[in-house]
């Protein structure tokens, strides 16, 4: 498909173009496609000087029948690379005399891969040289907003702030989901590349609600920030609800971006109703996902894997790796978290708590700290009792058996018992 195109390029260039130019020597070179990048372009100083005394002054769009018109656009909704065909002008200093240089490009896969081709009198080489090196500088130094984009939800983005330190999990699963990170950027990425693989991971944390799922993306998210790396949150929080869209929109955005991207996806359970179950599915065999060469890494979870169909959770490819992230296992563990929530009011004493929260999941622990301290500011104390933190977890763990009892008995209950007729109700 390549190869066609650029023959279909290539001979528009040498038929209609070529014979038609007064330049002699005129060479048809294969260049990069930050070229095209209206960012970089827009970007350029159009002061700077380059060999010959040369500068960039303008583009021009024409009329090509080889390739197609068509504009891609970023999450700002700016616009990023173009198709079509286009005239560079770069005017002399001494001589008052502008040198036109053809730029066709084109889409020609379905990911968004771009070809293009430049036909430069040979004369012109060098200056094109340097123009395309400042084109590329421009490009790589086009980061992201120190922030987490949003797709879907509410706001347009978030700052992530959970530092990776603040995370409690036994040691070893926090060092290996770490390490599968960091690795999949900084090695795993060459790896996919050299194996003709598109260079997109998939891993998913599975737990109960309350683990600290959401705190573990908030950490990679800020941690993937401070990398310069992009990345994306895919919400189900607005109006449309969970949608393959908000997938697909998110890919886009990852395949035209020059950085390596993470992508957060919560709840994946609540994307793979019947309706687009088997987009879902393709996307992360990756038959249909978008290609970003610097690696894209998705980063789903789930409080629900039974929810999760089979050929999810056990088809190799589909997710890479799964995470179980587990409620508090150690008295140490329950420890560091409690203290970590208390802050200054932490004491000794309170030991004698750490050891019974151990088998809550991560939230029980922080409103058992929340409720305790609401209390100090309510009783004007300057200091955390003993027994007002056992209270706090009493009160908390009567409303957990509470709520268990209750579902247990709903589920007991017959299907007809649960959903009762008013007889106002329409038909």
């Amino acid at each position: 498909m390549t190869i066609l195109k650029l023959d279909v390029m290539g001979q528009w260039i040498e038929n209609e173009w070529i014979p038609y130019r007064t330049e002699r020597d005129l060479q048809i070179l294969w260049i990069p496609d930050f070229c095209v990048h209206e960012m970089v372009l827009s970007s350029y100083n159009r002061d700077a000087i380059l060999p010959g005394g040369y500068t960039f002054v303008g583009v021009e769009q024409i009329e090509c029948p080889a390739v197609t018109r068509i504009n891609n656009y970023n999450y700002r909704g700016e616009i990023t690379r173009r198709t079509g065909a286009f005239i560079y002008k770069f005017e002399a200093m001494d001589i008052d005399e502008v040198t036109e240089i053809l730029i066709l490009s084109s889409y020609f896969t379905d990911d968004g891969r771009v070809i293009c081709l430049a036909c430069v009198p040979e004369t012109f080489m060098i200056a094109w040289a340097a123009f395309s090196k400042e084109c590329e500088r421009i490009f790589k130094s086009l980061s992201p907003r120190q922030e987490v984009i949003i797709i879907g939800g509410r706001t347009r983005a978030f700052v992530p702030t959970v530092e990776w330190d603040d995370i409690v999990l036994p040691e070893s699963l926090k060092n290996e989901l770490f390490e599968d990170v960091r690795s999949f950027f900084t090695k795993g990425i060459d790896v996919y590349q050299r194996l003709k693989l598109k260079p997109f991971r998939k891993l998913l944390l599975a737990g109960i609600p309350g683990t600290g799922k959401t705190m573990l993306c908030n950490a990679i998210a800020k941690w993937a920030i401070e990398q310069q790396y992009l990345v994306i949150y895919i919400s189900s929080a607005d109006q449309s609800g969970a949608t393959f869209s908000k997938i697909q929109q998110a890919l886009h955005i990852a395949s035209n971006s020059s950085l390596p991207t993470l992508i957060l996806l919560e709840e994946l359970d609540a994307y793979l109703h019947k309706q687009e179950k088997a987009l879902v599915l393709n996307v992360l065999d990756g038959s249909e996902s978008l290609v970003n060469d610097y690696g894209t890494l998705l980063i789903a979870t789930t409080n629900y894997p039974e929810a999760i169909d089979e050929r999810v959770l056990k088809r190799p490819g589909r997710l890479d790796r799964i995470f179980i992230i587990p409620e508090i296992r150690t008295p140490s563990d329950a420890e560091k978290m409690l203290r970590q929530y208390l802050g200054e009011m932490w004491h000794e004493d309170h030991l004698q708590v750490s050891d019974m929260l151990v088998g809550y999941p991560g939230a029980f622990i922080r409103e058992v700290a929340v409720y305790a301290l609401t209390h100090v500011a309510y009783e004007n104390l300057d200091y955390l009792p003993l027994d007002l933190l056992l209270r706090s977890f009493e009160r908390l763990k009567e409303q957990v058996n509470t709520h268990d009892a209750f579902v247990l008995q709903q589920q007991k209950k017959p299907v007809s018992e649960l959903f009762v007729k008013d007889d106002n109700d329409e038909e």
